[in-house]
Parts: structure tokens; sequence; C-alpha cells
């Protein structure tokens, strides 16, 4: 196994590519043996964004999925796999041109605490790239109860024998959907599990399970029961529920499983997203614009919402600033914030808000990479800097010079023809402070090399 340096190379180089790639990622976790559990990746391209390349006198596209697991205890890689596709492109049918590319693959892990990486890129054009990253726990199922895998959310599942299909499993063929997203385009909310040790520690004779779909008020939407005989140590459970009737808006879908004599119950839970733009349902939601109720807006609290316009503020000009500040509702908080990114939103069409998305990725690395003992990565001028403007093109590190204090000079060649930010740890707390910048309206100083020189 290769050490985290290696990772460190690698997400560096996908982490900040030019993001004009839309991939979809999702996972699930399986019952393997004592020391392992069985994971599976699911991913799905968006075929119109992926290069158009001709070859052997077919026009095809490509991809390319790297899968890395870091063991956040050993600091080791337990996981770095690079997977490639080419798929036939009919350019003459245009629903099929337009479809994404799923596919899953599995790993049988050992147990432990980790960092999930997901990238994806076309295999044609290394500078479209998209990427995830995500804490992962994978832990044994106990065996002398019932136990319970996660949900794997699908977009068809079908009765099959067809064991050479990727997406065959216990005698089904499930499509996987990790775009989580279902409505108008894709009706049906098709979801898989897998029940374990049936037949272990019996109360009842008959297990009771329940599939039930709640909205962001908590409310059941769906609910359907049925009991089945504990004759077999395990079963799968799939399921469909048609998601046309229901309003936009974030959704848990759960998985129940009880027994009345031992009063006992597990469960598997999974969140997922419905939009509906033709449906209103009034009782989440009073706002003009139907629309917010597809926002995760509509169900924060106050004290989320000031969290996440402090975060929004660095991009928020004048005008947005003062109207937040006049602003005491809760509800005219959600609309502020929804109106906030759906003005940025450079592709509408898209039920995803691409430019928050990359946005709060950006918020998250701060605050991996930029954190100290004083305050959240976000929070400080580096993260700042780097949530505003983004990755810069060149960094200039400075920890250990004989005559400074520890400084580091960012240079961004495509804003304003050349700009560069300087920061410097003059407290020794690793608290690095903007101290000059080239930048029109950020703080300037030319004698910011003072300010560091120790002599």
């Amino acid at each position: 196994m290769k050490k985290i340096l290696f990772y460190l190379i690698v997400s560096s180089a996908f982490t900040f590519g030019q993001k004009n790639l839309k991939v979809d990622f999702d996972y699930a976790r399986f019952m393997y043996d004592q020391n392992n559990a069985y994971l599976e990746i699911y991913y799905s391209f968006f075929q119109p964004e992926l290069k158009v390349t001709q070859v052997d006198e077919k026009l095809k596209v490509g991809g390319k999925l790297l899968v890395q697991l870091l063991n956040t205890v050993s600091g080791e890689l337990t996981l770095n796999k690079e997977f490639r596709f080419n798929n036939g492109v009919d350019t003459n049918n245009s629903s099929a041109v337009s479809k994404s590319l799923t596919g899953n693959i599995g790993f049988v892990v050992p147990v432990g605490e980790y960092k999930c990486f997901l990238f994806g890129s076309d295999l044609h054009d290394s500078t479209k790239i998209d990427s995830i990253s995500f804490p992962l726990s994978i832990t044994t199922l106990p065996e002398d109860r019932v136990s319970i895998s996660d949900l794997e959310l699908a977009s068809s599942i079908q009765q099959s024998d067809d064991k050479n299909s990727i997406f065959y499993k216990n005698t089904y063929e499930v499509v996987p959907h990790p775009g989580i997203i279902y409505g108008a385009s894709v009706p049906v909310i098709y979801f898989y599990a897998e029940l374990y040790n049936l037949d272990n520690n019996i109360g009842s004779e008959f297990l009771q399970i329940e599939q039930i779909l709640v909205n962001s008020n908590g409310k059941n939407v769906y609910k359907k029961k049925k009991l089945v005989p504990r004759k077999t140590s395990t079963m799968v459970e799939v399921g469909a529920i048609n998601a046309i009737k229901f309003a936009s808006g974030s959704y848990t879908l759960a998985i129940t499983v009880s027994d009345s004599v031992k009063n006992s119950a597990i469960y598997s839970a999974k969140k997922l997203f419905v939009y509906n733009p033709s449906v209103i349902d009034s009782s989440m939601y009073n706002v003009g614009d139907n629309k917010l109720l597809f926002s995760e807006f509509a169900s924060m609290s106050d004290e989320e919402l000031n969290y996440n316009y402090s975060i929004a503020k660095y991009i928020a000009t004048s005008q947005e600033i003062k109207q937040w500040d006049k602003l005491s509702s809760e509800e005219g908080k959600q609309k502020y914030l929804f109106d906030f990114w759906r003005g940025r939103d450079q592709i509408l069409d898209t039920p995803v808000n691409e430019y928050q998305r990359d946005y709060m990725r950006r918020v998250e690395y701060a605050n991996e990479h930029y954190s100290n003992i004083q305050r959240k990565g976000w929070k400080t001028d580096r993260g700042r800097i780097f949530i505003t403007y983004g990755e810069p093109s060149e960094i200039e590190r400075y920890p250990n010079q004989v005559d400074t204090k520890p400084y580091e000079t960012w240079v961004y060649h495509q804003l304003e023809g050349g700009v560069i930010f300087v920061f410097a740890d003059l407290t020794g707390f690793s608290d690095y402070q903007l101290i000059h910048s080239t930048m029109r309206g950020e703080l300037s100083d030319e004698t910011w090399q003072r300010k560091i020189n120790t002599n």
C-alpha cells in the first residue's frame, strides 16, 4: 500500500482541474465476512459532456474512474484502482446520446475507518473532471441477530437470470441511480436491500417489514407493511414507489425490520430528492416561488441559515448584504439564500446548481486544509481567498526560512492579468494572515516584507 503522499499528488491533479463534467456517485455496503464488507460504488457520467472521438472508424465516448480508500488511522491507501470504459455513440439517436452512462464496481474492504475519494474524468479530454470525497466506515454486521445492508437506490429493478450483467445480483438486475433525484425524468423510486441472519435468535415466526418515505417536514408520504416468514437465513428486499405525485424536496427512504416478540427493530435509511415542478404542496412551504421547496434551505433552522449566509457573504454584493441585514424571519432568510444561489446558477436546465456545489466544495477544502486552533478554515484569510477565487495557479511556500517568519505566496495568472496574495504566520500558531495583495479591493502593503523579517 502506498502512503498518503501519493494521494495528495493525485488529488491535487484531479480536484482542481476544470470541473466541466457532471459525474454522479453513490455507494452501498453489504455483508461479506467477519473481517470484511463488500463495498459497491455506483457512478453515472453525463454523456453529452463527454468528448466524442473516432476510434477504429467508430464514434465513441469514454470515461475514467479512480477510486481511492485512505485508512484514516494508518494514513495508508487501502485501495487505489482506476477503471476505464469506451462506449459507442449513435449520433442519429438523440435520446441515446443524451443518456447518462451508468455502472457499478465492487470491492472487498477490510473493517476500518476510511476517507473515500472518487474521481471521474473524460477519457479523451483530461480537463473534464468531477470528484467527491467523504468519510466511510466499514464495519461487520452482527451475526447473532437480524441485520440489514445499506439501501441501493435504482432507476430500474427487474428479475433476471443474466449473471453476466454488471447489474445482476440475487436474481435481479438492479440498475443504480447515483443521481438520487426522482420525479418527471425518473418517475419511480426503486430500491434494493439485503437482510441477513433471519433464522438466528428467533422470537416471532414472522418478521414485519415496513417501507417508509418521509418528507423534509417529517411527514410520512408513503408507507407499506408486510409480514415475511423466517424460513431462510437471508433474503432480498426490493420495492418501487411512484414519485410523480410527490412535491419537490428532500425525502428519506427507510426500511425497518421488526420482531414483535423480541420487541426489537432495525432499519436502513437513505436520503433522496424529488423534483416535480408541476406538483405543489402548500403544507411544506408557503413562499411565492414553489421551486424553493426543492432546495435545502426550506428545512433549515435560523442558526443554519445564518451559518450558510456567513459562508456565502464572501461573494455577496453590497446590495445583497444590505438586504440580508434587514431580514429577521426564517422564511425571508430561506427565500434570500435560495434566490442568492439561483441567481448564480449558470446551467438552469439541470437540477443541481453546479456553481453552488463547487463553491461549497471549496469551503470543505478550506476547512480541511486551513483550519487552526483559533478558527475553522473557511474563516481564515487563506480560506476566504481560496473560496472566493478558487485554486491558485501557483503556491510558493517558505515555512523554515532563517531570517523570516513562515509565509507563502499565491499566484493567480487568470485574475486581472496576474495577481499575488502573500500570507504570513505572524503569531507562530499556523494562522496565516493576508499581509499583501496586488488584487484590486484586497489588502495592499508594499512594505510587507518588513512584517516577516526576523532580523
